[in-house]
């Protein structure tokens, strides 16, 4: 059966040439001859994700292209398939008021430059990584730190936070010995670094002392290019064996291909948008009625098989799926008739099928990025479902989103944001609902959602965390906070004779390469 062709193929077309445009620049480098260096016999595998680093220090990349290397490790691990979190450098920790709490650092595992992890080491990278990082400090929230012994740390946090062992997974809280003078991280991963050009490409080799057991790889070659369609002409041209997120157009073919495999599994982010509560048209965003009329002009099973080429799940609200957490779906009409209703109940005019405030039509700015080439697509949907209702939207397109939206010039934003991660929402509903959150572009403060918040993070009891993240999730949804419209899946390609090889549900909570990925 042939696929459905997406309605915005050209648009699709015309971004991705775009795309090819701007960022072949800042790509990966060349990916031809990328196995040179390697010996006769050795088993070399050549690796191509998507997102270059912008440095060469592990707890100030803005990335996680080092923590995908697999040669840096955190204290705290996250299972890729379960999301429950599991002891990694720190062999156990405990706390009776999760305020302050002890860590028991592994015995036995030594730095790539064979000094041993200890607890004054672990201590100094710690406090590195705050020292250059406000996000990590943001994070982790940490008010001192002890060492007992050899292999005992104690922490004590600000406050009772109970969060601090699922954001000690954040890829910027990696373990690396920070007294090596050297440019490259030394750290305890299952391989070390050989070389690392951030504007290039980093050779990995096998580290012969990993604690946790020899790679069966001898060494790996990581490039990144931010170009899909680039990643899967490496893929076939066979300068790779393996990529991160081929191109959507390509999965299909890719996976007929002989000698190719491909994995697609459900991510753990969303793409939404999220309304702006303090610009121009505060007043139009602080109307829930208003709210659910925007939401009901989005079709979410059209950007899925329109926009992602079936690449994805449907989502209403920042916890989807079958989660511990996860609320269950309310009823979101959509459609022109269902929006003009809410429209109408907003206090807007409707007339003739067209809204209008104060007897003229709606003009707003809807910002996206092409980071992530759906969202513009998804940007256009809403536009033109928009202008069926009288409501102009002027699209506008953001080189770094992240930059942009703090300037407030915008109604509503394509955003993709890690929601379902680190065993909890905790990073998550923060960061995009707290005051002064680092995803919080909309500046929302919802008094009720803030007190369940201020609840929740005080709450040291797991499973009652869990209800009330749940709840959380539930009051978002009724009240359309933010419009959360899709999951999209997470994509690799490899050759078969790739082994080992795990699909994560996405590129920055988990490692890639492991010990266990071979190559024949």
């Amino acid at each position: 059966m042939p696929r459905r062709r997406p309605n915005f193929a050209r648009s699709l077309a015309v971004i991705l040439a775009l795309c090819v445009g701007l960022l072949t620049a800042c790509s990966g480098g060349d990916n031809s001859g990328s196995a040179a260096g390697a010996a006769d016999g050795e088993k070399t595998l050549r690796f191509v994700t998507v997102y270059p680093a912008n440095t060469t220090d592990a707890h100030l990349v803005h990335t996680a292209f080092i923590l995908n290397s697999g040669t840096v490790e955190t204290l705290v691990g996250l299972d890729p398939q379960t999301l429950e979190l599991y002891p990694w450098l720190a062999e156990s920790w405990e706390t009776d008021d999760a305020q302050n709490w002890t860590f028991h650092i592994r015995d036995g595992v030594n730095f790539h430059n064979g000094k041993p992890v200890t607890a004054e080491a672990v201590k100094a990278s710690l406090a590195h990584a705050m020292e250059v990082n406000p996000g990590v400090v943001a994070a982790l929230k940490i008010q001192d730190m002890e060492v007992v012994d050899d292999h005992t740390l104690k922490i004590t946090t600000e406050s009772v936070y109970p969060a601090l062992i699922s954001n000690l997974v954040h890829y910027n809280t990696v373990i690396t010995d920070v007294s090596d003078p050297g440019d490259l991280p030394i750290g305890t991963g299952a391989f070390a670094f050989e070389s690392f050009d951030p504007a290039g490409q980093a050779v990995l080799v096998r580290n012969t002392d990993y604690w946790d057991g020899q790679a069966k790889l001898d060494r790996v070659i990581m490039t990144a290019n931010e170009d899909s369609n680039s990643r899967v002409l490496a893929l076939r041209a066979g300068d790779a064996d393996v990529i991160y997120r081929p191109s959507l157009e390509a999965i299909e073919s890719l996976g007929n291909e002989s000698g190719i495999t491909v994995e697609s599994v459900p991510g753990t982010r969303v793409y939404h948008l999220q309304f702006n509560y303090t610009g121009e048209n505060a007043e139009l965003w602080n109307n829930r009625e208003f709210r659910k009329g925007m939401d009901a002009l989005m079709n979410r099973q059209d950007i899925i098989d329109g926009v992602m080429a079936g690449q994805g799940t449907l989502a209403y609200n920042p916890f989807p799926g079958d989660w511990p957490f996860s609320p269950t779906p309310l009823d979101h009409p959509s459609g022109t008739e269902a929006a003009l209703k809410h429209f109408e109940a907003a206090g807007l005019d409707v007339k003739d099928g067209k809204v209008t405030k104060d007897g003229q039509p709606l003009n707003l700015k809807i910002v996206t990025y092409i980071a992530r080439p759906e969202l513009p697509l998804i940007a256009q949907l809403m536009r033109d479902s928009a202008a069926q209702v009288g409501i102009n939207m002027d699209i506008q397109v953001a080189e770094n989103i992240d930059e942009y939206l703090p300037n407030n010039d915008f109604d509503v934003a394509t955003y993709s944001v890690l929601t379902i991660t680190r065993g909890d929402g905790a990073y998550f509903l923060n960061g995009a609902f707290g005051k002064g959150g680092a995803q919080n572009h909309g500046r929302l403060a919802d008094p009720e959602l803030l007190s369940m918040l201020d609840a929740y993070n005080t709450e040291i009891d797991p499973e009652a965390r869990t209800q009330q993240a749940k709840k959380i999730g539930e009051l978002i949804e009724e009240e359309q906070f933010n419009s959360y419209l899709v999951v999209p899946n997470e994509t690799a390609a490899y050759r078969d004779s790739v082994s080992g090889w795990l699909t994560p549900g996405n590129e920055f909570e988990f490692q890639m390469v492991t010990k266990d990925l071979d190559i024949a």
